[in-house]
């Protein structure tokens, strides 16, 4: 007999704060070799997208959270939300870009961030299911005390790339400047929405959020410690690492 599964809608509402969190869930399961996107493939019995959707819930000081999938995973995405996180989710489609669907979900806070309710935004990739609990409430600290702070790990195996298709090895003071930075990405809300309209107009794609901040605020954005098990769900071994990391680890989802 097929189990049947009751919604989830009388679940407690287990956010609160005026921080708002964004997960983006814009790309696709071809490099993955899946059919559908990545976002919304299982890890340890939940979709990759509701491992960090609960994570974020679960932080002190995150109110809300905003869900940016592409028109065609809707279903999926409401799916998620009736069955797999801890909390309601806000449910928006994104743009052809990064940067564009980043655009529209704050474009969305806008009347709450004018008028003060949020403060501060944390936008985060579906992508990286295993991100902590003690990695966003760091990130979301650290943004409400500088305007902008991004996690990172410190890049000790990069090379430099000469000209001349030749490699040359980055000096220690080099080395120590250079971080692989991650998500959750967090920023004073006022001052990222300024920047991301600022950037709409006069056509600048940048890398990620805080690329945009560099470009078009004066906040500094400071970083903290990443985490090595935050991996980003890339190519099928990604997949297969993060599965291992839940076993070992034990953890699981909401």
């Amino acid at each position: 007999m097929a189990r049947v599964t009751q919604p989830r809608r009388a679940r407690a509402h287990r956010l609160h704060g005026r921080a708002a969190g964004v997960v983006l869930a814009g790309g696709s399961g071809t490099r993955v070799g899946a059919g559908i996107n990545k976002a919304f493939l299982p890890l340890a019995g939940h979709s990759i997208a509701a491992w960090g959707l609960n994570t974020l819930s679960a932080v002190e000081g995150i109110g809300l959270l905003v869900f940016v999938v592409r028109p065609d995973d809707l279903e999926h995405a409401r799916f998620v939300n009736a069955r797999e996180t801890d909390s309601p989710l806000e449910i928006i489609t994104g743009g052809e870009t990064r940067q564009e669907s980043e655009l529209l979900a704050l474009r969305h806070l806008a009347d709450r961030i004018d008028s003060g309710v949020i403060d501060t935004v944390l936008i985060h990739d579906a992508a990286r299911p295993l991100v902590s609990h003690g990695l966003v409430s760091a990130v979301l600290h650290a943004a409400r005390e500088t305007g902008g702070a991004v996690p990172g790990i410190p890049a000790a195996d990069i090379a430099a790339a000469g000209r001349d298709g030749t490699l040359r090895a980055s000096s220690e003071r080099h080395r120590s400047t250079l971080v692989r930075v991650q998500t959750p990405q967090g920023f004073h809300a006022a001052t990222i929405l300024d920047a991301y309209e600022a950037a709409a107009r006069d056509g600048f794609v940048g890398t990620d959020t805080a690329s945009c901040a560099e470009e078009y605020t004066d906040i500094p954005v400071t970083w903290v410690r990443g985490e090595e098990t935050n991996v980003k769900i890339t190519y099928a071994q990604d997949l297969l690492l993060a599965q291992d990391v839940v076993s070992a680890l034990g953890l699981r989802s909401g």
